[in-house]
């Protein structure tokens, strides 16, 4: 793809699943790559991956909800690359376990849930953001959303589907301030998405079936196709897409 080669970018939640495709995808393209996840030792297996295939990264911890560590983070980015042309701000948690309906849901789990997934995000895109403009001047930001912020189609994730409801409406805002700067700001959506997580989840056949049945190509996503988009969203081949939502849900939302 056109304009990532020897642009430096920034993804959290790279330490599995989606982000840590992602990661492998924009250094593939030629991206040099940061990977930024809460779990260190998953974040450097990534950039362990990234280095077998030839490429370029290096780990740092952060937990996205806690602000010096965010702030941090960036400033380690840029004075080991100098730079910051790109964010894919991708962490995020899920429990179906924890999360509910509205009228029994801990405040703990919510506080929880949101702090990552919304208040995360807003941490990353703020010293992010700060990042690309003080240093390349232009850029882009890629967010990962999710078809429960616009639709009930996960019940009783309450503070899920919220989050990610906030997760859209940062995104459209941030793609008007920052436009005129020559930043980008497009969000990903994911459908069912076939992580190592997801997989153990779904390993009984019938499961498996049920999880995909009103899905119309009848399958979950690889995470590698999630990546695709991502990079075409932070490439030059989407210059004139801001406040975008890619949909990557098999048909899910089509319904």
């Amino acid at each position: 793809m056109r304009g990532l080669r020897t642009k430096v970018a920034a993804v959290t939640g790279a330490g599995s699943g989606i982000g840590q495709a992602v990661a492998e995808r924009l250094a593939e393209e030629g991206c040099r790559v940061a990977v930024l996840d809460w779990n260190g030792s998953g974040a450097q297996a990534t950039v362990d991956r990234i280095h077998k295939a030839g490429g370029e990264a290096i780990a740092i911890v952060a937990d996205v909800s806690d602000e010096p560590q965010v702030k941090s983070a960036f400033e380690k980015i840029v004075e080991h690359f100098g730079r910051l042309d790109i964010l894919v701000s991708n962490a995020g948690i899920f429990s179906a376990e924890r999360d509910g309906k509205v009228d029994d849901l801990p405040k703990a789990v919510w506080d929880e849930i949101v702090g990552v997934n919304l208040t995360g995000m807003y941490l990353s895109c703020k010293h992010g953001v700060a990042a690309i403009k003080a240093t390349a001047g232009k850029g882009a930001v890629v967010l990962t959303g999710s078809p429960t912020g616009m639709s009930g189609c996960t019940p009783a994730n309450i503070a899920y589907g919220s989050s990610k409801g906030g997760v859209h409406g940062l995104s459209r805002v941030m793609a008007v301030d920052h436009a005129p700067e020559g930043i980008r700001v497009n969000v990903v959506v994911p459908g069912f998405t076939l992580t190592p997580i997801v997989r153990e989840l779904v390993a009984d056949p019938k499961v498996y079936e049920w999880q995909v049945q009103n899905i119309p190509l009848r399958r979950g996503a690889e995470p590698a196709e999630i990546a695709g988009a991502v990079a075409f969203l932070a490439s030059d081949d989407a210059s004139y897409m801001t406040g975008s939502f890619m949909f990557v849900d098999g048909g899910l939302t089509a319904i």
